[in-house]
């Protein structure tokens, strides 16, 4: 192989023209040695190629330094570069050049996540090779559609492929396809479990590459040499290989290998037991995984270094390990079904297939069996293209087809796009496991063909999302009335693997073509929609209104500042004071998260909470609340004081696997006795499951904790719930309190009476929310009520001013402003 000389060795004077082709000799092998040298000399070469109007030259030098800068990872800069080289292409019309200048913009397409226009340009690159009869061209594009296979994680067809590319670089003598072609065969026979072929392969080949100084493709060998070893019990020798291998990936600089060769050689060396010794390189993949934004690496280092941990018996950091891992799992999942509808688009793979087997024929009878295979690979490939593998419903890329087809044949008929998502499917998942909400999202799709025409279009987004196409709708009534026969279908129970199941879901109703005349904006507003059914209780149906727009975007807006807030320590609380009914001694505090938003103030909950809500974020705040209020309740009490402090908590944060953990956190961090703090909870946030919710309240008392049913009388409020449940307190709603002489022969003061007396009975105490004069005091004292609050005695204050009630009876009553914020 040529090597770059240095200035001093050049033959004296050489022809501009000499000097171009010795640049792009030398230049070409090194883009894969030398990445950073190759881009070196490829400039000086584009610049000669300009000086003297060789427009080809120009080309192959912008295509290789395209390469350099793609194997560098930046990819962008690598796309506008190719850009320049078709351009400098164009001008010679070489078609040989231009099916390379394409393959590699499809690399840097795929690279960036742009799958469609990735395949565009395979597509292209792989017409122009066919129909020069460029065999390395064909292999090169044969390669790519076994690159796809490996996406797609089928193994066995990537193996195939990469077979047949091998065949091609030996008997055309084409070593840099050979050396790509080999890696992946290495590749796919690894993920396919045949390791003593792929071991050998790799054995083999090994020299030839380090003949070549193709560093980086050696890297890459090398480094899916290691898992065979290990699996094949020689995990001594893969550690000694990784070791070796080591400070080459670091050279090289591809940063993907270098994490992959620091998780071998971890799995090396726990094969081996040794423990202590696995965490350093394993804890340093993460590190470097994490860094460099390599999602799908950290998440294999992550779930290595939890099996780590169990095993040395740190159970703490292996559950926090295995949170982050599931967390990152379902992330990647989902993106996956994202990509995997750019990558099998169905024309387009169809297209690819049909022509290499058409191609194939007309050049050698030899390979008819293959393109046999490959044409009846065709249909599977195609269906899978458009149907979702798990429901066997159409998948998203086949909604879109189908939504944009009917935009254009929709003319003055309207038809209807609904938007479904499911009601706290997430819990089925994390408390019985993806098995049961597998089968779940199966009966769902039963459920909803079972209800649509067959005409109509149902498809699975990915997730608990579905979509579905009404035709030949008159309104939106007919809309709405199908979306609430899927609501009445769902609502029956569903018996999955001895569990009985109770689904709701969410619907948003969006109608072409005035709610959007394309399928981006029409999809839009039904999520919207469906945004706010979920908002308004679940279990519902919404139809898209053009308020709802900006009311999203307004969300959207306060959503991502609260996510900063969570950050920047923007949050605070405030503490109203709970008295004795009969005394008005000062008994505790309720904690009442505040926001001080940097442009609007000082928000009270009502305006955040149920944004957190529906994004999620109620999780982290909650936590904060429950550690922040505990903290501050220990520093009081550390006072002389022996107040309770009582915190809100959602449902959402009930349901989470992390909030009984949390709950002791908090209290081990700040020292406060368990039995001063006290959790309330509305009815809506255990009826969903009355039976999970009375175990989850077992564990939560057994820490010591106190419980409270809030805002109670407002819901499905029934005696089989108050004695299943374990509780200690009843809340009575501030609407009871406040309305009582509104309800006709004050029968406001009956059902406050009763509500009384059933605590009472259930040996539990009672406080009433919202008493905000001397006449509903009376009442609830004359009642037997033991506790109160309410803006009468006092206020939600900040800690400072919070504190200067203790030891008091409550301020005197004030007028109560008509536009107060609880």
């Amino acid at each position: 192989m040529l090597e770059a000389q240095p200035v001093s060795d050049r033959p004296s004077d050489p022809s501009p023209g000499a000097r171009l082709q010795e640049l792009l000799t030398v230049a070409e092998p090194l883009v894969l040695a030398d990445a950073g040298r190759a881009a070196i000399l490829l400039r000086e070469a584009q610049d000669l190629a300009r000086h003297t109007g060789d427009a080809r030259s120009e080309a192959l030098a912008l295509l290789f330094l395209g390469a350099s800068l793609y194997f560098r990872s930046q990819y962008q800069a690598a796309v506008a570069v190719l850009d320049e080289a078709q351009a400098a292409a164009d001008l010679v019309g070489d078609d040989r050049l231009t099916a390379r200048i394409e393959n590699s913009r499809g690399n840097c397409a795929v690279a960036l996540g742009e799958y469609g226009q990735g395949m565009e340009h395979y597509q292209k690159s792989l017409n122009l090779a066919q129909a020069l009869g460029d065999t390395e061209g064909h292999a090169r594009a044969l390669s790519n559609v076994g690159l796809i296979h490996i996406e797609l994680g089928d193994y066995p067809l990537a193996l195939e492929v990469f077979q047949e590319v091998l065949m091609l670089a030996r008997q055309s003598d084409l070593p840099l396809a050979r050396a790509s072609a080999t890696i992946n065969t290495v590749l796919s026979s690894y993920h396919v479990g045949r390791l003593e072929e792929a071991l050998a392969l790799a054995e083999e080949f090994l020299p030839a590459l380090q003949h070549q100084g193709l560093r980086q493709n050696e890297v890459v060998l090398r480094t899916w040499m290691l898992p065979c070893l290990t699996d094949l019990g020689r995990a001594a020798e893969s550690v000694r290989q990784a070791q070796d291998l080591l400070p080459l990936a670091e050279d090289v600089n591809d940063r993907q290998y270098v994490v992959y060769v620091l998780l071998f050689l971890g799995q090396a060396l726990m094969e081996l037991g040794q423990f202590d010794a696995a965490h350093g390189p394993l804890q340093r993949a993460l590190d470097d995984a994490r860094r460099h934004g390599m999602r799908p690496q950290q998440r294999l280092v992550l779930q290595q270094l939890g099996r780590l941990h169990a095993a040395l018996g740190a159970w703490q950091q292996a559950y926090e390990l295995s949170q982050a891992y599931q967390e990152l799992d379902r992330a990647l999942q989902s993106e996956a079904v994202e990509r995997k509808a750019k990558v099998l688009g169905a024309q387009m793979q169809v297209e690819i297939l049909r022509r290499e087997a058409e191609v194939e024929r007309r050049r050698s009878l030899e390979l008819t069996q293959a393109n046999t295979a490959l044409q009846a690979a065709q249909e599977t490939l195609a269906y899978r293209a458009t149907h979702d593998g798990l429901t066997g419903l159409a998948n998203r890329v086949h909604f879109q087809a189908g939504l944009e087809r009917a935009l254009e044949h929709a003319g003055e008929a309207p038809f209807g796009v609904l938007f479904l998502d499911l009601d706290r499917f997430k819990q089925v998942n994390d408390t019985l496991g993806h098995d049961v909400g597998d089968e779940l999202l199966k009966e769902v799709a039963r459920r909803l063909k079972r209800v649509v025409r067959a005409g109509d279009l149902v498809a699975r987004m990915g997730g608990d999302e579905f979509t579905v196409i009404l035709h030949g709708l008159r309104g939106p009534e007919d809309a709405e009335r199908v979306a609430g026969k899927i609501l009445h279908q769902l609502s029956q129970p569903v018996e999955v693997n001895g569990h009985l199941l109770h689904v709701t879901a969410s619907i948003g109703v969006a109608l072409a073509p005035q709610d959007g005349g394309d399928a981006t904006t029409l999809q839009k507003h039904a999520d919207i929609a469906m945004y706010r059914a979920k908002h308004e209780g679940k279990n519902g149906v919404r139809t898209f209104q053009p308020v709802m727009g900006s009311e999203t975007a307004e969300r959207m807006t306060l959503e991502q500042d609260l996510r900063e807030a969570l950050n920047r320590q923007e949050l605070t609380l405030h503490y109203q004071g709970q008295f004795d009914a009969h005394t008005q001694a000062l008994l505790g505090f309720e904690a009442l998260v505040r926001w001080a938003h940097p442009t609007q103030g000082l928000l009270p909950p009502m305006k955040f909470i149920p944004v957190a809500e529906s994004s999620g974020l109620i999780v982290p705040l909650g936590a904060w609340v429950l550690q922040e209020a505990c903290r501050q309740a220990a520093a009081w009490n550390a006072q002389g004081q022996n107040l309770t402090i009582s915190v809100n908590v959602s449902a959402l944060q009930f349901e989470d696997p992390a909030f009984l953990p949390a709950v002791q956190a908090a209290l081990d961090a700040s020292g406060l006795n368990p039995h001063l703090l006290i959790l309330e909870l509305t009815e809506s946030a255990v009826l969903n499951n009355p039976e999970a919710a009375a175990q989850q309240f077992i564990r939560l008392k057994a820490l010591g904790v106190r419980i409270a049913l809030d805002d109670f009388g407002i819901g499905q409020s029934n005696l089989s719930l108050l004695r299943r449940l374990p509780v200690d307190i009843l809340k009575i709603d501030r609407s009871f309190v406040q309305d009582h002489r509104e309800a006709p022969e004050d029968a406001g003061e009956v059902y406050i009476g009763v509500m009384i007396n059933l605590a009472h009975g259930l040996n539990l105490r009672v406080t009433a929310e919202g008493v905000e004069s001397s006449e509903q005091l009376s009442l609830l004292e004359e009642l037997g009520c033991d506790s109160i609050q309410g803006f009468l005695l006092a206020r939600p204050l900040p800690p400072d001013d919070a504190a200067a009630t203790f030891g008091t009876r409550g301020p005197p009553p004030s007028p109560v402003p008509s536009d107060r914020q609880h």
